[in-house]
């Protein structure tokens, strides 16, 4: 029997739920025009993130969002992009210096940064767009920090990024251009690290070793561009998105600032309730299988729908409203899950963590600048997405 095929969002996104189709798996249509399987429930979502027979292999020919397509050609040696041992492999070493350990480490250096935006923001005064001046900027000043570069080089971070995230807006051509204008920027701060070793992720990467294992130099420059091009997008569609979700419910953001210790409850709330984006990563099948009485077929591609998931009511019952006192607020899938959770999920917490705290300390009259129904949403990027401004006034 064929399926029915769902154009996929089906209404423009605005930060809501995007209706979908009844049942946990429908089959969708792209804004690409890409087919793929759309998966909806949290029992289905979490099986398909963990699935032996579904894979993310961007140097196969396979259906992909975005960049990942041109990716296949400039991606060599392991890459956290690809599955199996050789994957597994590279986690296991590259997780080492990205331990909790290590985000507690640079906790109060995040705070630092947020403040030192925070003082910029206040001092040139309202109204102020708070994803140009706090939610872009922020994990790009991180992520020079983590990574132990110059500060005057996320500028040019920026800059890279926006053009490999485009889902249609750049040519084949202009996001190789861009990639391999990342990767020659990263070898020479590696080089520079050999002979000048530091505390930060490049000199521990070079460093990393787990019995005759190491990383090799390719390796290590494909990783710092993973840490850009997953850390930076999705942390500053994240704050801005949960900032949002916070302005467009009063009573939750008084809550928060008569009781400021339910800030890290509130973000897991926020990240597991207020979209950033309709979008997930593409999986592939390798062989036919079964799921929910509909059989996928090898080689089709298949989209969990992790805010889908985190809204199933049967597993959370009342998900429709925010509650920032909630206990069960645990975001599953905000970071994947399985082999391929993302290896920053806490530093990108602690971010969105600091800057909400930060925010409605030192502006206890945050509001919007403009009705929060105006603002656009980007829907030309993966991954990330996110608000395009979020005006405010205090």
């Amino acid at each position: 029997m064929n399926e029915p095929v769902h154009a996929f969002p089906a209404t423009a996104f605005c930060g809501d739920p995007p209706p979908l189709p009844q049942g946990p798996v429908f089959r969708a249509r792209l804004p690409g025009g890409d087919l793929v399987w759309a998966v909806t429930g949290y029992d289905e979502v979490r099986a398909v993130l963990n699935h032996p027979l579904l894979g993310r292999d961007v140097t196969a020919d396979d259906p992909h969002m975005g960049a990942e397509a041109t990716m296949a050609g400039a991606l060599r040696d392991r890459s956290l992009l690809l599955d199996g041992p050789p994957h597994a492999q590279l986690r296991r070493l590259a997780a080492k210096p990205l331990a909790a350990r290590r985000v507690t480490e640079l906790r109060p250096r995040i705070r630092q940064l947020t403040d030192e935006l925070l003082d910029g923001i206040e001092e040139a005064g309202p109204p102020a767009d708070l994803v140009a001046r706090l939610a872009f900027p922020l994990p790009i000043a991180v992520i020079c920090e983590l990574l132990g570069v110059p500060a005057e080089d996320g500028a040019g971070f920026r800059e890279w990024a926006d053009r490999v995230t485009a889902i249609d807006g750049a040519t084949q051509d202009e996001v190789f251009a861009a990639l391999q204008t990342m990767f020659e920027y990263f070898a020479e701060r590696l080089e520079e690290k050999r002979h000048r070793p530091g505390s930060d992720l490049l000199s521990a990467w070079s460093a990393a070793q787990e019995a005759d294992d190491r990383l090799t130099d390719s390796e290590i420059v494909q990783l710092a561009f993973s840490v850009l091009f997953a850390g930076y997008e999705s942390t500053a569609a994240a704050i801005g998105a949960c900032l949002y979700g916070l302005l467009r419910r009063p009573a939750q953001l008084r809550a928060l600032q008569t009781e400021p210790e339910l800030v890290p409850n509130a973000v897991q709330a926020l990240m597991r309730f207020q979209l950033a984006t309709p979008y997930y990563r593409v999986l592939v099948a390798r062989r036919d299988f079964g799921l929910a009485g509909v059989t996928i077929r090898r080689g089709e591609g298949v989209m969990p729908l992790t805010w889908a998931a985190q809204r199933d009511p049967v597993r959370f019952p009342g998900c429709d409203t925010l509650d920032v006192r909630r206990s069960d607020n645990s975001p599953d899938f905000v970071f994947g899950h399985g082999p391929h959770a993302c290896l920053g999920a806490a530093l990108a917490t602690a971010q969105v963590d600091t800057a909400i705290s930060a925010l409605i300390r030192r502006f206890p009259g945050l509001r919007p600048a403009v009705p929060l129904s105006s603002l656009a949403w980007h829907t030309d990027r993966f991954p990330g997405g996110g608000l395009k401004e979020l005006p405010v006034c205090w």
